[in-house]
């Protein structure tokens, strides 16, 4: 029966309201820091221009007892430790940063986006105690996913507006970082080489996952959960494509590590993981440490 005649006005709408207009207002605030017009509409040129060059940090949120306090204005939400965030570094009202649990970029943005990884926490500005710790720091197959959502977003907008895509790296490079871990793969000299990165591209950062010669069915990181596809130029329309994959990334991890799996848990591990995926995703949910013996060698 329709009961609709006999409800009453809820606040829901207006609540909405007000926290989309929030989210507007954050976004405009958000943009003016980056030396960008409010309106993406708009062309850069009629921005005022920024002394500062904030970047977005995609991390992991470090051990807290409560979570951090979301920092965009208007944001309600806390983070919890071992969740992805993103980090605005320099922050809007102070050089602490501004953190958000979403990952939300227009097709500019991407060139704002970095990593904190072994070789690039520096860069943020961290303690290097918390960092050897294991906190802030991507896990391999989130490292994987960012770096492949930027490469096909650069894609895309070259492709989009007439300009060449230009791939600096060697054949031998190319076809490690897209082939390593399958069957297939045939190891090549690559000169210059950083040792170190090259064992972990080869196993730890390695995308694919194969049975053996025979296996017609390898498994492959991006196809599972890049949501971003280079070949689609409507990934451009959806802001949330990096926000997608690395939640969907995130759930199979927590489903395939998990000790205590309650029984609808089992269920979809049944259902969406077989054993060859199970064993990718642990192998790539590990994070890559810093080369510390390299490090001190070097007089780190």
């Amino acid at each position: 029966m329709d009961s609709s005649s006999n409800e009453q006005p809820t606040a829901a709408p207006t609540e909405a309201k007000e926290e989309n207009e929030h989210i507007i207002q954050a976004t405009k605030s958000l943009r003016r820091h980056m030396g960008l017009p409010e309106d993406p509409t708009e062309k850069s040129s009629s921005a005022t221009p920024s002394s500062i060059k904030p970047t977005f940090w995609v991390e992991v949120a470090p051990p807290s007892t409560r979570g951090a306090k979301c920092r965009f204005d208007g944001c309600p939400a806390n983070i919890m430790p071992g969740q992805y965030r993103i980090a605005v570094y320099p922050g809007l009202h102070d050089f602490r940063g501004h953190q958000s649990p979403g990952l939300i970029f227009t097709v500019k943005d991407f060139y704002h986006v970095q990593l904190v990884t072994r070789n690039s926490w520096s860069f943020r500005n961290l303690n290097s105690s918390s960092v050897l710790d294991g906190n802030y720091l991507l896990d391999a197959g989130a490292e994987r996913l960012t770096i492949s959502w930027k490469e096909a977003v650069k894609k895309l907008i070259n492709e989009r507006d007439g300009v060449e895509d230009k791939d600096d790296s060697s054949p031998a490079v190319r076809d490690l970082l897209d082939n390593a871990g399958s069957s297939k793969y045939v190891p090549q000299e690559i000169p210059d080489a950083d040792a170190f990165e090259l064992r972990l591209l080869r196993s730890r950062l390695a995308p694919n996952e194969s049975d053996g010669p025979d296996d017609t069915e390898e498994w492959n990181l991006f196809d599972e959960y890049q949501v971003a596809r280079d070949d689609d130029q409507k990934s451009l329309d959806n802001r949330h494509t990096l926000d997608m994959t690395l939640f969907l990334w995130r759930d199979h991890v927590t489903l395939a590590t998990s000790n205590n799996p309650t029984e609808e848990d089992k269920k979809r591990i049944e259902e969406e993981l077989d054993p060859k995926a199970i064993r990718a995703i642990k192998r790539l949910a590990i994070t890559p440490m810093p080369d510390i013996q390299g490090a001190f060698l070097r007089g780190w």
